[in-house]
C-alpha cells in the first residue's frame, strides 16, 4: 500500500480559487472598516471638542463674569482664556492685545491641546508642506475678528488620506458663538 504524502495539483489549484474568491469579497470589506475607524475617530474628537466648548462656557457662566478672562481657573489646567461671549480663545490673549476679541492660529492650536486630551495626534498649520508625513490635523483660521460669528479655527483630520486636496473631515470652531460644527472640506 502506498500512502499520500502532499496534494494533488488539481487540490492546490481548488485552494488557490478559493483563496483568491475569498480576498475579492473580502478586500473591499477591510477598505471601508479601515475608514469607518477614521470617520469613527472624526467623530469623537467632535464631540470632545463640542463637549469641551460647553463646559468651558459653563465654567465661565458659573464664574459670574460678562466680559474677556484670563486664565480661567474652573476649567482643564486653568490657562486658558476666553472670548468676550465667554467660549474660549487661547492660551496668553494678552499679547494679542485684543481683550478678548482676537483670533490667531496660535490660539487655535493652544484650544486643541489644552481642550482635548489628544497627544496622539500631530498638528501641523495649514501649508503646503504640511501635507504628508505624519501630520494627523492640519488647522488655521479664517480671520482674526473673534468677535465675528463667522470667524472660526479648523482643524482637518487628514490621518485618513494625507495627500493634498482630498476631501477629510473638517472641525470647525465659532469662538464669538461657541459653535462647533463637522464636515467634509477639502483643503488646498
Amino acid at each position: 500500500m502506498m500512502s499520500k504524502n502532499g496534494f494533488t495539483l488539481i487540490e492546490l489549484v481548488v485552494v488557490i480559487v478559493i483563496l483568491g474568491i475569498l480576498s475579492v469579497t473580502a478586500l473591499p470589506k477591510y477598505i471601508n472598516i479601515s475608514q469607518d475607524g477614521h470617520d469613527a475617530i472624526a467623530k469623537r474628537l467632535y464631540g470632545s471638542y463640542k463637549t469641551a466648548v460647553s463646559l468651558y462656557h459653563s465654567c465661565w457662566l458659573t464664574n459670574g463674569s460678562n466680559s474677556a478672562v484670563y486664565d480661567l481657573n474652573c476649567f482643564a489646567n486653568g490657562d486658558i482664556d476666553s472670548t468676550i461671549t465667554g467660549y474660549p480663545l487661547g492660551e496668553d490673549t494678552v499679547a494679542s492685545g485684543g481683550g478678548g476679541t482676537q483670533l490667531t492660529g496660535d490660539f487655535c492650536r493652544q484650544l486643541w491641546i489644552g481642550m482635548l486630551d489628544a497627544e496622539d495626534f500631530v498638528l501641523a498649520i495649514h501649508t503646503d508642506v504640511s501635507f504628508g508625513g505624519d501630520n494627523d490635523i492640519i488647522y488655521w483660521y479664517s480671520n482674526p475678528d473673534a468677535t465675528l460669528p463667522t470667524t472660526y479655527c479648523y482643524y482637518n483630520y487628514i490621518r485618513d488620506n494625507r495627500n493634498k486636496g482630498q476631501e477629510n473631515w473638517q472641525i470647525r470652531y465659532f469662538p464669538a458663538t461657541g459653535e462647533v460644527t463637522l464636515g467634509r472640506a477639502t483643503l488646498g
